[in-house]
């Protein structure tokens, strides 16, 4: 075997391990998800699974392979509390092409990442419950 050969085999080796160490909703979608949450009452705070958003609005990043709870919350009212809700992302099954699935689907995007789901909706709405 030539030098030559031994170097093309050697990069198209680690060119399909690098590419099967990486799901492809990894790889397209990534392992986290950008959320807006924002209150129509003045004065409302805002909380992801209890940490602090903000005031009347915010943005945080979710991680996939989390489950998260909106609340609002003012003083005087009722909190309110709204669970996120996720669901399949399709571009996981692009991993069949590179690695049958195995590593790519079950490991990256399933176990490891949580990319293989995603969050159905990326802006909420949440206001607590306030007497008349």
């Amino acid at each position: 075997m030539t030098k030559i050969t031994r170097l093309i085999s050697t990069l198209t080796a680690a060119s399909v391990l690098t590419m099967s160490l990486s799901g492809c909703a990894a790889m397209f979608h990534g392992s986290t998800q950008q959320v807006s949450v924002r209150s129509n009452v003045p004065g409302t705070e805002i909380y992801a699974n209890e940490a602090y958003i903000g005031k009347d609005n915010g943005v945080t990043t979710f991680q996939k392979n989390k489950n998260y709870t909106l609340t609002a919350r003012k003083a005087g009212c009722s909190d309110v509390s709204v669970p996120t809700s996720k669901s399949f992302d399709a571009i996981t099954l692009l991993g069949v092409l590179i690695d049958f699935g195995l590593v790519s689907v079950l490991l990256i995007d399933g176990a490891a990442t949580g990319a293989w789901q995603q969050f159905d909706q990326t802006s909420y709405v949440i206001d607590p419950r306030c007497p008349q």
